[in-house]
């Protein structure tokens, strides 16, 4: 059985995994290693304690309007949250509304049991499409309540082909199965699954939220003045070139553009404000009102929001290598979409398209797409802008839906 080859790799990595500490050059492995050395607390008992896994921080932003709803209506509810990756537990180890933010040790049958008697939880959520056997296999046997929320399934993944059955079998043992998109329930229910129910994306929930409580940003708004803003969101090297180019071949530019790299660290940054210097483009942190510019890099982490209130078209990174980014927040600020075209994995983007509010773009297209909307009149901008607007809003309410079912009191 494919389970016991699976606990013997994870039972290496954790043995290799404190040697390969000395090794270790890449920050993020670091992180990752030496996360798991640390000792996780025995918290005492709790009658209302909710335990959030989150693969990264995409996991996180879908957990957080149902964290947030829980201690509204749950004043005594606490609130433990795990990482597996560096990138999340990182920006959000301090988070204000968490008794406990931890990494996640590895799946093996020890770690699970000392896990579970270490944070005592009585109700456990995972994101998306978590899935750890031996985590889960204690909290089944335990009689813990577990939910699997927002998630997404598709026909072609391990878990349905005939050496993945063994992880499919933990399906049906979930309280309930909270389902994102029609396909991804029309596929669990030709499985014969009868604990699922189909309720929407709760990161709907979330953008709607932000885009109510706007942070206006000075800098940005001295930076656009009145100008058409492409806004360049999570963006990976591809994007960057693809409008470079564009630029290139305009040469008058009569709009602004604003880079928020994927990657916001200084090397990245500096190699990009090179490439973008015959625009005389300015770092965000560094930026100078005086000093005529169309092209504006946003080094920090944080104001992404902010600057979508801004803008009037987002282009969002990851499309073109099947890693889509956030698509929601733009839209929720009324920002048409546009990315590349690997979207199978992301039902909102595939919904996005098909409601007219994405627009896919390949290499030989982009400039065309670009042309395209900056010759919309203000009119029919608006009209643009009011059907994202409206894509969000009818999508939204998954956070109240799965909040009654799984709450304590």
């Amino acid at each position: 059985m494919i389970k016991y080859p699976y606990l013997f790799i994870v039972n290496l990595i954790e043995f290799i995994l404190p040697m390969a500490l000395f090794f270790a050059k890449n920050k993020k492995v670091i992180a990752f290693i030496k996360g798991r050395q640390l000792v996780i607390p025995k918290l005492q008992k709790h009658t209302n304690r909710y335990w959030f896994h989150c693969a990264s921080l995409g996991e996180f932003e879908q957990a957080k309007p149902l964290i947030e709803a829980l201690k509204r209506s749950e004043l005594k509810a606490s609130i433990v949250i795990s990482f597996f990756s560096p990138s999340g537990y990182e920006q959000q180890k301090d988070y204000k509304l968490a008794d406990l933010v931890i990494y996640l040790p590895l799946d093996t049958p020890k770690n699970a049991k000392k896990i579970i008697e270490l944070l005592q939880p009585n109700v456990v959520v995972f994101i998306k499409y978590e899935i750890w056997y031996f985590l889960l296999k204690a909290l089944f046997n335990k009689k813990i309540p577990v939910y699997l929320i927002s998630a997404t399934f598709r026909p072609n993944q391990f878990i349905f082909s005939i050496w993945g059955r063994w992880l499919f079998n933990l399906l049906p043992q979930y309280s309930n199965i909270f389902i994102q998109d029609i396909t991804s329930y029309n596929l669990l229910k030709s499985k014969e699954l009868n604990n699922i129910l189909l309720t929407g994306d709760t990161r709907f929930d979330r953008v709607l939220e932000n885009s109510k409580n706007v942070i206006t940003n000075d800098i940005i708004e001295k930076f656009k003045i009145n100008k058409f803003l492409i806004i360049l969101g999570s963006s990976w090297e591809i994007e960057e070139d693809l409008i470079f180019n564009y630029l290139l071949l305009k040469k008058r530019i009569d709009f602004k553009v604003l880079i928020a790299p994927h990657n916001a660290g200084e090397l990245n940054i500096q190699s990009i404000l090179k490439k973008f210097e015959v625009f005389k483009a300015q770092q965000y942190t560094k930026f100078d009102e005086s000093k005529e510019t169309n092209i504006l890099i946003l080094d920090t982490i944080g104001h992404l929001a902010s600057a979508y209130y801004y803008g009037n078209l987002a282009f969002i990174g990851g499309g073109f290598t099947g890693a889509l980014h956030n698509i929601l927040e733009p839209l929720s600020f009324g920002l048409l979409v546009i990315t590349g075209q690997n979207l199978s994995k992301f039902p909102e983007a595939t919904l996005a398209e098909k409601e007219g509010v994405l627009s896919v773009v390949s290499s030989l297209n982009f400039n065309q797409q670009i042309d395209r909307f900056l010759a919309l009149d203000i009119k029919n901008q608006k009209l643009l802008n009011n059907q994202a607007k409206d894509f969000i809003l009818k999508n939204t309410g998954a956070t109240g839906k799965v909040a009654d079912i799984i709450k304590i009191s």
